[in-house]
């Protein structure tokens, strides 16, 4: 049993904007039913992407990893994106690992640093969401990501006084015969999203568009532990201050 849970308005969303932040060609699809259902309601989706998956090959599709899987990547991510409604995606064009393996990984962090700053300015968002501290899967991509967003957010007051969002998954609601992630207690996802199913077939659309990463038998096996199941419920952790100042470690100065 969650507690202590607050759902999503369902007041008018038109003139809302939401700026999904992830790492690599694919991740939206951990929260795909979620940027459906928005989309549809007619808020503005956005989607920026750290890497260019260059190096995510797969036995099934036999793509050398480089640049032509990149390319192929990038017209997925595109895909993706149009079916989920969303705006086409910001493509940061990072190599994975974020360039550790050329040693230009600070270089990378300092560019996604400025996109992300770049974005926050253009597109003022009212709602930013990215991976968490463990990003699912403890992928240093995602986990690096999920670091700079909340960096940049937490740098300044931003015009919109937009809310930041971590997508989590409650511990004990993933069934043992799906994919195994890391997952945060319940008690700190105080954010759900209830979806429908026309935002989980739009979704599952826009997770068919990455073939060179999955066939169909991988997606009904993922979809277990990432969608939890056909009536899926997304939760999320909001990154939370109290904005008063606590005097000690303890608030021992009440």
């Amino acid at each position: 049993m969650l507690v202590g849970i607050l759902s999503f308005s369902q007041k008018s969303l038109q003139g809302k904007t939401i700026l999904a932040i992830f790492a690599h060609p694919d991740d939206e699809i951990t929260i795909g039913p979620v940027l459906a259902k928005y989309a549809a309601e007619g808020v503005n989706v956005y989607l920026a992407v750290a890497s260019d998956g260059r190096y995510g090959t797969n036995t099934h599709s036999n793509i050398p990893a480089g640049d032509t899987l990149a390319a192929v990547r990038n017209k997925e991510m595109h895909c993706s994106a149009e079916k989920l409604g969303a705006h086409p995606p910001v493509m940061i064009g990072a190599h994975d690992q974020l360039n550790m393996r050329e040693g230009k990984t600070g270089e990378t962090l300092r560019r996604i640093r400025d996109t992300v700053i770049y974005l926050l300015k253009t597109i003022n968002p009212d709602v930013v969401l990215t991976w968490g501290a463990s990003g699912w899967t403890l992928h240093p991509d995602h986990q690096l990501v999920g670091d700079v967003v909340t960096d940049i957010f937490s740098s300044r007051q931003w015009p919109k006084h937009p809310k930041l969002y971590y997508a989590e998954i409650p511990t004990g609601t993933i069934p043992s015969d799906a994919p195994q992630f890391a997952t945060v207690d319940s008690s700190y996802l105080t954010v759900r999203v209830n979806v429908s199913t026309a935002d989980l077939a739009k979704a599952q659309e826009a997770w068919s568009c990455h073939q060179s990463q999955y066939i169909p038998s991988d997606i009904t096996y993922m979809k277990k532990g990432v969608w939890h199941g056909d009536n899926p419920v997304s939760y999320f952790r909001p990154f939370v201050s109290s904005g008063k100042m606590q005097i000690g470690l303890f608030d021992e100065g009440k």
